[in-house]
């Protein structure tokens, strides 16, 4: 009799051979947004696990500090590399998992990785993170050409799904992850005025709303801190806003590394976030999963992550009075900052390694399986 497929030993074999996955993101630099350190997580969880063999190519590849400070030049000279990287570990992959952002990044980095994956015959995935999705899309046709040729349209949350929809692209979410390494849970049984913001010093993230909120924060707890981590562009101009307010109690952290961060967040009771356009903010997730109450600006994505008075407290961008006053708010009232930090902390379980996972791996089979 002749054996059957799912019978023949080289065909269990193969079935018990992991999934290649090449995953194709920038890596962890100096100034890292959520992008990167997602990408990060995702590669660092992977490596070992029995189900799946990863693989990295790097997108922002590090030239020497010389040539880093030159514009053009450094994205001339990295785009042979890239390429040639992404063409030798495409050929080892079954499937190919690009990191999306938006605008310049988008055609320098996930145009080429699509359509090289496309001619080596490779499913691809495209998993977009960008707050400036509907800015993008309505401004890119090729943006909306690459995203609707991909096999698949990963997004971090249902915002962005329903960003996508109004082009007519489907999307389906998978959370953002946080680092269980990292960052542990502490209840807090009374909310004291320890404040923390966990975003680079870029115009996006609104720091300087979060300074005059903060203000008027110290007017009314005049013990209170605010702790920034992160560098950018504007650090100058947030230093400068600092002494024109003349506040006290602002400790300019900067850059933290990774395995330091958690630090921050046990330290803290607060987490005050200004953004003015965002997606699924990492940090918020990582407030969530440490027990502090989160005060947020209800840009983008926000409200699909943060539901006012349950799971944190909600204000317009740039409405730096009624941050403030839902910060106060929190620490005046022990009851309602002890119901949004259990509420959050129960949330975070979805944003939980496990949970995540389990998506990923599902989507990786399906389309194995094609």
């Amino acid at each position: 009799m002749l054996a059957r497929d799912n019978d023949h030993p080289r065909s269990s074999e193969l079935k018990k051979q992991p999934l290649r996955i090449l995953i194709v993101a920038p890596g962890v630099d100096r100034l890292a947004g959520g992008q990167e350190i997602q990408a990060d997580l995702l590669v660092r969880s992977w490596r070992h696990d029995k189900r799946v063999c990863v693989s990295h190519v790097i997108t922002n590849l590090q030239l020497p500090q010389l040539l880093e400070r030159i514009p053009y030049l450094r994205t001339v000279l990295r785009f042979p590399v890239y390429v040639t990287h992404l063409i030798l570990r495409m050929l080892n992959a079954d499937i190919v998992h690009i990191f999306a952002g938006a605008f310049s990044s988008f055609l320098i980095a996930v145009v080429p990785a699509c359509y090289i994956g496309r001619i080596l015959g490779k499913r691809v995935i495209v998993n977009y993170h960008s707050g400036l999705a509907k800015l993008h899309l309505s401004a890119s046709a090729v943006a909306r050409r690459v995203l609707m040729c991909a096999d698949k349209v990963i997004v971090p949350s249902g915002y962005l799904v329903d960003v996508f929809r109004e082009f007519g692209i489907a999307a389906q979410p998978i959370a953002n992850v946080v680092d269980s390494d990292c960052f542990s849970y502490r209840q807090r049984s009374r909310l004291r005025p320890l404040l923390l913001c966990a975003r680079n010093l870029e115009a996006q993230y609104g720091i300087a709303t979060v300074l005059r909120a903060f203000a008027r924060v110290r007017q009314a707890f005049p013990e209170a801190t605010l702790s920034l981590l992160g560098e950018g562009s504007q650090q100058h101009a947030i230093r400068q806003l600092i002494a024109n307010l003349d506040i006290s109690g602002v400790k300019m952290i900067g850059k933290v590394q990774r395995d330091k961060i958690g630090h921050f967040y046990e330290t803290a009771d607060i987490l005050i976030n200004a953004s003015r356009v965002d997606n699924m903010p990492v940090s918020i997730l990582e407030a969530f999963a440490s027990g502090l109450a989160v005060a947020t600006t209800n840009a983008g994505g926000i409200p699909y992550i943060v539901e006012h008075e349950r799971t944190g407290m909600l204000s317009g961008p740039e409405d730096w009075e009624q941050l403030a006053a839902n910060v106060i708010r929190l620490l005046q009232d022990p009851g309602l900052g002890h119901c949004l930090t259990e509420n959050a902390y129960r949330q975070s379980v979805r944003y939980q390694w496990d949970v995540v996972r389990a998506h990923w791996l599902n989507v990786y089979q399906e389309l194995h399986r094609r």
